[in-house]
């Protein structure tokens, strides 16, 4: 084994050491964990910034008790019970959207930081696109592509969308809800 000296930030030294120590490990043992782990992640082509997204997204993922299912799964689930009970399904995506609204608040306090939150967490969604354009004040227009392969779906994702962002004191106008598109502007309530 080839042993070699490697130069880093006095803080990023400090803060390695004290981990090492409330770890119980060596520094030399720490880093090399470290280290090998991300250069087998960066091999497989995934970088630092993306794991600090991933990393986001299980954390809130594991505060919201989330439950992760394949999307044609709970496609064709909400599509059964759309028919069964449409408004009552849809009160509980409402429900569901002022439940994740306040967690969401602990991470994001501002819309202008959940919009950056959403970006950054839905990469590891089946979400193909989410864009938001300033239009002029606090309003904006929110376009989403690949929520849900039924319309359906999308409908109950835009319910709870529309619950989220009442959370965040703002309510949509001039939307658009199509198979897997949501596409509204959103201003102050």
């Amino acid at each position: 084994m080839v042993r070699a000296s490697l130069a880093v930030d006095a803080e990023i030294a400090d803060a390695l050491s004290k981990l090492a120590e409330a770890k119980h490990m060596t520094l030399y043992s720490l880093t090399n964990q470290i280290l090998q782990t991300f250069v087998e992640m960066m091999n497989e082509n995934i970088e630092p910034q993306d794991v600090k997204a991933l990393f986001r997204a299980h954390v809130l993922l594991r505060d919201l008790d989330a439950v992760v299912l394949p999307s044609e799964f709970m496609d064709m689930l909400i599509a059964d019970l759309y028919t069964v009970n449409k408004e009552k399904l849809l009160e509980r995506f409402r429900q569901l959207g002022r439940d994740v609204g306040k967690v969401l608040k602990v991470y994001a306090a501002s819309v202008e930081e959940l919009f950056e939150l959403a970006k950054t967490v839905g990469q590891f969604f089946p979400l193909k696109r989410l864009e938001v354009r300033h239009k002029q004040m606090k309003q904006y227009e929110i376009a989403v592509l690949g929520v849900g392969s039924r319309p359906e779906s999308t409908q109950c994702v835009y319910e709870s969308v529309k619950a989220i962002l009442h959370e965040y004191g703002y309510k949509t106008r001039n939307e658009t809800v199509g198979k897997g598109i949501i596409k509204c502007d959103i201003e102050p309530i």
